[in-house]
């Protein structure tokens, strides 16, 4: 075997070998994704919702402490006006922060729910796939009822597969508008 046969077949083996792992890499993202999107969606969601009660209540801070730090400073106790003025500033801060958290959360949590309805779908769809195939071999083997009930799961199957690219197709339109 010559030098450029030999260097070719090597260059062939490593990149077949480098697609190899990256198949079974991306093919463990799409399954750890599958099997936790769910959680991640609702673990986001309360993310959320905490996020939200904590701005609420770092803007009525800081609201309150500007109001008393005005009214500090009207009858003269300015320390006192300034620490309730850094109160304030604490506080709008800590609101805008807040903000911020919640709406990386909010994204976090649609993009969790949309790749969830994606896996859900795309697993009904190839249950209703299996079984087809499973009904036409009963049938080509004779075994009626059998078919009957590999082809009843795979229509119920494919409805929820077309159920789920509905929700999906909503969930896309909504992050577009």
């Amino acid at each position: 075997m010559g030098f450029f046969s030999s260097l070719g077949s090597k260059i062939s083996h490593a990149a077949h070998s480098l697609g190899q792992k990256a198949k079974s890499s991306v093919k463990k993202g799409v399954k750890f994704v599958g099997d936790h999107a769910g959680k991640i969606a609702k673990v986001a969601g309360t993310v959320k919702k905490v996020a939200d009660g904590v701005g609420k209540v770092a803007g009525v801070i800081g609201s309150g402490a500007a109001t008393l730090a005005g009214g500090a400073a009207m009858l003269g106790l300015e320390p006192v006006a300034a620490g309730l003025g850094g109160i304030a500033a604490l506080g709008k801060g800590t609101q805008a922060l807040a903000g911020g958290v919640s709406s990386v959360a909010g994204k976090v949590e649609t993009g969790a729910r949309a790749a969830d309805t994606v896996v859900k779908t795309g697993r009904a769809a190839s249950s209703s796939f299996q079984h087809g195939k499973a009904a036409i071999d009963d049938l080509r083997k004779g075994n009626i009822m059998d078919a009957l009930g590999d082809a009843e799961t795979a229509i119920d199957e494919g409805e929820k597969a077309k159920e789920g690219a509905e929700k999906l197709k909503k969930q896309i339109q909504r992050k577009k508008k």
